[in-house]
């Protein structure tokens, strides 16, 4: 019996994909080039009961979550990413505040992947737009990019998507976290053209 064309893409992003970008716990942590980036993706209207489908032995972190790829250089991402596109992503729990270790310079969120249906015969993905700054700098600590909102319709073709600010809550969030007295400058992500 062979096993599902879906089900052997899935094992090997598992098992050979890059890690994630680290979320962090500690400012100590970060090296002398890198930098929290702190923010959030938001889904409108949230994932209803049922309609992501998560079955059998799965390894990975896929409910309620996007795979924010990202990279150095603005540039498409594949209809049908490669491993490799994987490395440096965040994984986004919708609605919960990310806290992810980044090189202290700009990079770019390149689009996302939600995985809907995984298991059994078939795998059914949908593809978040990108084309996202984050302006990180040399000599920063802590940033914040904002929350990231997809408003989606029932068919979840894309309607509208905006930045939010939210610092206010993100930096309570962020002191709880990390300590007061910790600097989160507010750099809020800017959509570019590719």
């Amino acid at each position: 019996m062979r096993a599902p064309a879906a089900l052997v893409a899935l094992l090997a992003l598992a098992a050979c994909a890059p890690a994630p970008r680290a979320p962090l716990t500690s400012l100590s942590a970060l090296g002398s080039d890198e930098v929290v980036v702190v923010g959030k993706v938001e889904l409108v209207p949230a994932l209803r009961k049922g309609e992501q489908k998560i079955r059998g032995m799965v390894v990975g972190n896929f409910e309620n979550t996007v795979y924010l790829m990202m990279d150095e250089k603005l540039r498409p991402l594949p209809q049908d990413p490669r491993i490799a596109d994987y490395a440096g992503r965040i994984e986004a729990r919708f609605g919960s505040t990310f806290f992810v270790r980044s090189k202290a310079a700009p990079s770019y969120i390149l689009g996302g992947i939600l995985f809907l249906e995984i298991g059994g015969q078939s795998q059914e993905k949908i593809y978040f737009p990108g084309g996202f700054q984050v302006a990180a700098k040399p000599g920063d600590r802590a940033v914040y990019v904002g929350t990231l909102r997809y408003q989606r319709d029932e068919f979840f073709e894309f309607q509208r998507i905006t930045v939010v600010d939210e610092y206010k809550e993100a930096s309570a969030e962020f002191q709880a976290r990390f300590g007061s007295g910790q600097a989160l400058r507010k750099a809020l992500m800017v959509r570019v053209k590719q």
